[in-house]
């Protein structure tokens, strides 16, 4: 015979881990109370961690804080909670949504806007620009977890990925945080080039995620961020493609670099700049907006960083601009090093890198410069100021 439940001194504390205990001997008698289920619903908001933004429940489906819906602010990693006790409704599947607030990879203001619905847990809700695309399904029909799965296979993920904050596995898998930055931009620079005349900007970015959402559905295989946005049937999807394919490749560049996270921040801030340009002149050519930013402050990182040729120099160049450091790993032995250091002057700067990106089977071709015409080749006149034996010492250490 079970015991009376209503006898237990610790029953307000354990009442719910009893329930299924209670159950089998046929209730309760009806003097124990259940605890009372969670009131709060907790996560976190990441592009970069956005600090400082509001993050609302959308208990009435308008898209905007009213009095009465469960509101909070974010703190400096980007977490929140939401308290919904007051509320009279399920919380499952109703949208989190996120705006404002700095971006503390870039240290700017945040001009995007994140959704997701609500899945029932109450903690380790993410908000993100992939939970973003999710919500965008589901606006369209489609249940919670065939959006996920769509998502998810559309850009070669798994669904676990999707509720996975990015900066927290960055170490192992940065594709998962290139995509997102990717994405995010995209979809604010199709916003800020199809924008009606009386739309919001978080209303057009909507609207894009929206369009972006048909190329998912009917999406076979898997696609990069820059091949999905630019089957999306609106106005400059090409730039859009640009800037998302550049986004990944400066990024990921950026996190192999020996500045890592550091030089990707650099890198992201650079990249912002970049679209910031686009929209602002309304002419959303990458290489014009970055050629515009060179000339501008008489440099020329945007244009490499937003090509493929020279991106290591350029990696280099903003990490030292912006404070940071790269620590770079010498070979075992620095013979020749010494020499190298003229090589140096070109390939990189200020201490950071610059040896990296000659290194290896391109050391060889040093050697070849000796038999071209100083004048015509700024490597010729270099290689021809050293002796054979010289040029063999740079070329076995930069070989390592």
């Amino acid at each position: 015979m079970c015991p009376s439940f209503a006898r237990l001194p610790w029953a307000g504390i354990v009442a719910s881990a009893l329930a299924a205990a209670l159950t089998a001997c046929g209730g309760g008698g009806g003097s124990g109370t259940a605890a009372p289920a969670s009131s709060s619903l907790s996560g976190s908001a990441v592009d970069g961690y956005l600090k400082g933004a509001t993050v609302f429940l959308d208990v009435n489906g308008n898209g905007l804080a009213d009095a009465g819906e469960p509101t909070a602010t974010t703190d400096d990693v980007g977490r929140y909670r939401l308290d919904y006790a007051t509320l009279s409704v399920p919380v499952a599947g109703l949208r989190v949504i996120v705006s404002g607030g700095i971006d503390t990879d870039t240290g700017y203001a945040f001009a995007g806007r994140l959704s997701t619905r609500a899945d029932g847990a109450a903690t380790g809700q993410l908000v993100s620009p992939l939970t973003s695309l999710v919500d965008a399904l589901v606006a369209q029909g489609l249940t919670l977890d065939a959006a996920r799965a769509r998502v998810a296979a559309a850009l070669g993920l798994n669904v676990a990925d999707l509720s996975t904050d990015p900066l927290a596995v960055l170490a192992s898998q940065p594709a998962l945080y290139t995509r997102q930055l990717a994405l995010q931009r995209a979809v604010q620079l199709l916003a800020s080039a199809n924008a009606g005349s009386a739309e919001t900007a978080h209303a057009a970015q909507e609207r894009m995620l929206r369009a972006l959402a048909d190329v998912v559905v009917a999406q076979r295989g898997s696609a990069t961020v820059g091949e999905l946005v630019a089957r999306v049937s609106a106005s400059e999807s090409a730039s859009a493609k640009a800037l998302a394919d550049a986004v990944e490749s400066a990024v990921d560049a950026a996190l192999r670099s020996p500045g890592g996270q550091t030089s990707a921040r650099a890198v992201m801030k650079a990249m912002d700049q970049l679209r910031s340009e686009m929209e602002g002149s309304r002419d959303y050519g990458l290489a014009r907006a970055a050629a515009r930013l060179d000339e501008r402050n008489r440099l020329s990182v945007y244009t490499q960083i937003a090509s493929s040729a020279g991106k290591h120099d350029a990696i280099n160049t903003l990490t030292r601009r912006s404070g940071g450091t790269a620590t770079v790993s010498q070979p075992a032995s620095t013979a020749g090093r010494l020499l190298a250091s003229n090589c140096f002057q070109c390939h990189g700067t200020g201490g950071v890198g610059g040896f990296d990106r000659i290194r290896g089977s391109e050391a060889a071709e040093v050697k070849d410069y000796l038999g071209k015409p100083a004048r015509g080749d700024i490597m010729a006149a270099h290689a021809q100021g050293y002796t054979s034996a010289q040029l063999d010492a740079i070329v076995a250490y930069l070989k390592q």
